[in-house]
């Protein structure tokens, strides 16, 4: 009986032993699979998902006639503040007179940051009088609503790691008065909301790592090239972010936007050449030539090209990460 016992008890041992053998093996293969798993994860790109429903709907409150000190022209402006608010920034009105009121409306995330990415953009529309229902799509409404669409897919990054820095800060601005008063084509007391901030230094100038200013996006077969010596790695960036994004699958069927050419000679004028002016690095994200479009009825929402939109609002939200990223490693 105790024999048996023995038996019984030494099978039972070798059972034990066998399933511990068993389970210890199981416990190594899945932990190398986790960290096969985790570096792939760490090398893969971080995905950020843009919500089209959004862009689209913030598109739509922006898509108006909005020339200075109309109405449309004020609610939009109400409806940055809002959004900026509702997206985490604090959102702030910087009014100036030049002949007339003009308001530039101001997101800041980390206010105490010694140093600050600006990204901007002018939201007023041109006034045309034979073209009362000019809303300018390509002419500065697209390029708001990819701002915010941008804050909208990195608020959990923006919201929540990045909120604890202090080396660096986000600030978007959507300028007022870009275009020229009334119906002068020339570039005639026009940017007005931009040269408002470089002079008075809303933000100190010395502060501002990089500036980025959108523009004239929406229309077919452009293409983006860098205007500027100085930021042709973060124009190089761009078109770098498009390759792996397209490679990755995650890109909608389109013509290639950044193009790594130096178009150094020649730029349209914008919100950023005050910056400029003030030895102030830009960036300047605007196509090889003004859309066809530009300045009529027919830069409007049924013009657009969506295959560039979506890109850009993948390739953008994409950039300024890395930016943000990139500025801690070096800082």
């Amino acid at each position: 009986m105790m024999r048996i016992t023995r038996t019984v008890s030494g099978v039972k041992l070798q059972a034990v032993l066998r399933v511990a053998r068993f389970v210890s093996g199981l416990s190594i293969v899945l932990l190398l699979i986790n960290y096969v798993l985790l570096i792939r994860i760490w090398r893969e790109p971080l995905t950020f998902i843009s919500d089209e429903k959004y862009f689209n709907k913030t598109l739509a409150k922006i898509l108006r006639p909005r020339w200075s000190g109309s109405s449309g022209h004020s609610q939009v402006g109400d409806f940055l503040i809002e959004e900026l608010q509702d997206l985490g920034f604090i959102a702030l009105r910087d009014e100036l007179f030049d002949e007339k009121i003009f308001t530039n409306f101001l997101g800041i995330m980390n206010t105490d940051a010694s140093s600050f990415l600006l990204l901007s953009c002018h939201y007023d529309s041109k006034f045309l009088k034979n073209a009362a229902n000019y809303v300018g799509a390509t002419d500065g409404a697209v390029s708001c609503a990819i701002l915010l669409n941008m804050a909208r897919t990195l608020a959990p990054y923006l919201r929540g790691e990045f909120s604890k820095r202090d080396d660096i800060g986000l600030l978007l601005v959507f300028f007022d008065g870009h275009e020229s008063l009334n119906e002068v084509e020339e570039d005639f007391n026009s940017l007005n909301g931009s040269r408002r901030f470089a002079e008075v230094e809303t933000i100190p100038l010395k502060n501002i790592e990089l500036v980025v200013t959108l523009n004239l996006i929406g229309a077919p077969n452009h293409i983006y090239m860098s205007h500027y010596e100085d930021t042709f790695l973060w124009h190089n960036r761009l078109a770098n972010i498009e390759g792996d994004l397209q490679k990755a699958g995650k890109l909608t069927k389109c013509h290639k936007l950044f193009h790594s050419l130096k178009d150094h000679e020649s730029d349209i004028e914008d919100d950023h050449y005050p910056f400029l002016e003030e030895g102030v690095p830009v960036l300047h994200i605007v196509p090889h030539t003004f859309p066809d479009a530009w300045h009529t009825e027919g830069d409007n929402f049924k013009s657009l090209h969506w295959p560039t939109i979506r890109n850009m609002n993948a390739i953008i939200p994409r950039f300024v990460y890395e930016f943000l990223k990139t500025n801690r490693e070096t800082g």
